[in-house]
């Protein structure tokens, strides 16, 4: 029987050298598939590595797309990895973090950033002196998953073009309900992030901004919660998931509702 291996998919727009910002420093001990997101290539292949061409508005829309290939095989991989096409890298740090991965049995993980790099968290930046971090969830810009992990958001991605939310809701949920809850950022391995990002006031075709999605997700995860595992609801991970003191001011009145949720739950188990 075949070994599984690692998916990594990087993005392309299509038009100017793919993996432009790739050190191909080693022969890569994974598969590759590069994602034209402009939907004008039709060559199977190019660079060397085959080409999956659809023409998409963002992230989201690739994680559709690489879900609907990953399902027709789920056990030709043990991870799917999704890199932006401006995260500066080479093969032998994509090795690397894979190594560190499976020796800790990691469910999820990402590289840490440079220093100089765009970031929306701070806690993407590596610390230098550790291996790594353990973490409740991982950016979309370059995540990895475990293969079933990564597939149990199938409903998730069909309804997302912006990927918003799914990191920050999606994902923490869906671990926690497999029980595929070992997340971290991988100090030892440093990427660099080179453009800032432009998704965020962006109005979608399906009229809804990135931050209107985050939201439609955020309800979609906790409708979940609530429909499989009622007894989480009003839980602390379920307010540091859905209501994060860190996070955006719009999620912090759910916390309101936390003596009405805990007395629910009392009633329940009692």
């Amino acid at each position: 029987m075949t070994q599984p291996t690692a998916l990594v998919v990087y993005a392309w727009n299509g038009r100017g050298q793919p993996l432009e910002l790739v050190n191909q420093d080693v022969a890569p001990g994974f598969e590759v598939l590069l994602f034209d997101y402009s939907g004008t290539v039709t060559a199977p292949e190019a660079a060397g590595f085959p080409v999956l061409s659809r023409k998409t508005e963002c992230k989201g829309e690739i994680y559709r797309e690489v879900h609907a290939r990953v399902s027709a095989a789920p056990e030709r991989y043990d991870y799917v990895g999704l890199i932006d096409d401006d995260i500066a890298l080479a093969w032998s740090d994509l090795e690397r973090l894979l190594a560190i991965a499976r020796q800790q049995d990691l469910d999820s993980f990402q590289a840490a950033l440079t220093p100089d790099s765009f970031h929306a968290h701070h806690w993407l930046i590596a610390r230098p002196g550790q291996t790594l971090r353990p973490l409740p969830w991982v950016e979309v810009m370059m995540p990895f998953y475990r293969t079933a992990l990564f597939l149990a958001g199938g409903p998730f991605y069909a309804r997302s073009i912006s990927s918003y939310g799914l990191d920050q809701f999606v994902l923490p949920t869906l671990q926690k309900l497999a029980g595929l809850e070992k997340v971290a950022i991988i100090d030892a391995v440093v990427v660099r992030h080179t453009r800032a990002i432009t998704s965020d006031d962006k109005v979608f075709a399906n009229g809804l901004t990135a931050h209107q999605e985050r939201l439609l997700q955020w309800r979609m995860a906790r409708a979940l919660v609530a429909q499989q595992r009622p007894d989480l609801v009003g839980t602390r991970w379920y307010f540091r998931t859905f209501s994060p003191l860190g996070g955006h001011h719009r999620y912090w009145p759910l916390r309101l509702a936390a003596p009405w949720l805990w007395l629910k739950r009392a009633l329940r188990t009692g």
